[in-house]
């Protein structure tokens, strides 16, 4: 799924890029993956603004290329969903 509103099937290309460091790098791999486990055992669900504090642990305020974890266009919710698969 391409178009001029999207990256990659993501939202934009910030969405995109955080959840390719997420996805690619083992160690802020590890740690999300750990972090969602977690709270599905305690029955909790991964919301946006869950990603987005996972996502900001695992990162900081930007991603090793640069892209800022606070952009005001990061799609949360998708990467909660992603998150969770």
């Amino acid at each position: 799924m391409s178009n001029e509103t999207t990256y990659n099937g993501w939202a934009n290309r910030s969405t995109w890029n955080i959840m390719l460091w997420l996805d690619n790098d083992e160690s802020l791999y590890r740690f999300y993956q750990s972090q969602v486990a977690s709270l599905k055992a305690r029955g909790e669900r991964i919301t946006a603004m869950r990603a987005k504090v996972i996502a900001r642990a695992a990162i900081g305020s930007r991603t090793p290329d640069g892209i800022s974890t606070y952009a005001k266009c990061i799609d949360w919710k998708a990467i909660a969903e992603a998150m969770c698969e």
